[in-house]
């Protein structure tokens, strides 16, 4: 049991890591649209894709939040079922797969709008994928080794 549950406690972590990153993805994104010399027109039309996407997602990270809170109850359960337990985990996975797949079809909406030279530039952002991944994994775990600070210390300048 005490396997189970810290096993579970892991794959909640890497879920909540994912989930915060994606400001630094935002970022990225931003630099390569930039270079993409848009039409005031196209400016438009990405910038709407973006808030669909945006809202899409935030939708999306309450179902996450919902089914983990879901899964803890179902863990400090005084009988914990495994298969609920198991379905949760899938659950979870499931919601985080569609997740991406808002990236994804955010993505391909945003390619449709390009011209052939543009599409060139905008592919680099899904190229850049897995090597913006890593750098955002070594921030992370950069940010978890560093001290906390304490309530009384000052505020950094």
């Amino acid at each position: 049991m005490k396997r189970l549950t810290v096993m579970i406690a892991a794959v909640l972590m890497l879920f909540s890591a994912q989930l915060y990153s994606q400001l630094d993805d935002t970022k990225q994104i931003h630099k390569f649209m930039g270079k993409l010399n848009l039409t005031d027109e196209q400016k438009k039309d990405v910038e709407k894709i973006h808030f669909d996407a945006e809202k899409q997602t935030i939708a999306q990270k309450a179902k996450v939040e919902t089914a983990r809170i879901e899964l803890q109850q179902l863990l400090k359960a005084d009988a914990p079922d495994k298969a609920s337990i198991e379905k949760k985990i899938n659950d979870l996975a499931d919601l985080k797969v569609q997740m991406h797949m808002i990236k994804i079809n955010s993505w391909f909406a945003i390619n449709k709008l390009l011209t052939p030279d543009q599409q060139k530039t905008w592919k680099k952002v899904l190229e850049y994928g897995p090597e913006l991944q890593r750098h955002k994994m070594m921030r992370q775990m950069r940010n978890r080794h560093m001290p906390s600070p304490h309530p009384d210390a000052p505020m950094p300048k």
